[in-house]
């Protein structure tokens, strides 16, 4: 089974930091000081959401372009009506080995 990689939106914060979301995992979100630990705590965050998933047998979302894209604009606008700059970045995550999803 290839290794599960999930996209995620790293958001700066005004503080200093990160938030960063899932948008194929619905509320997933966390944050961290660095955009490394931002990663890495998302990565977290993921692994727990799944295990609920597996727990109440409920199906793994597929991740779409169109859902990332409007997870970006969401975010957007919300930066947009805070007066925040309008900067956001994406990356891929990939799950530990073992993980099977």
């Amino acid at each position: 089974m290839p290794q599960r990689q999930f996209t995620v939106i790293l958001e700066p914060e005004e503080d200093g930091g990160y938030s960063v979301h899932c948008p194929a995992l619905p509320g997933c979100s966390s944050q961290g000081d660095t955009r490394e630990d931002a990663l890495a705590n998302i990565v977290e965050a993921i692994l727990l959401v799944l295990d609920v998933l597996r727990e109440k047998n409920t199906p793994i979302p597929a991740e779409t372009p169109e859902l990332v894209s409007e997870e970006i604009g969401e975010i957007l606008k919300a930066r947009s009506e805070d007066g925040l700059p309008l900067t956001v970045e994406t990356a891929q995550v990939n799950l530990p080995s073992a993980i099977t999803v």
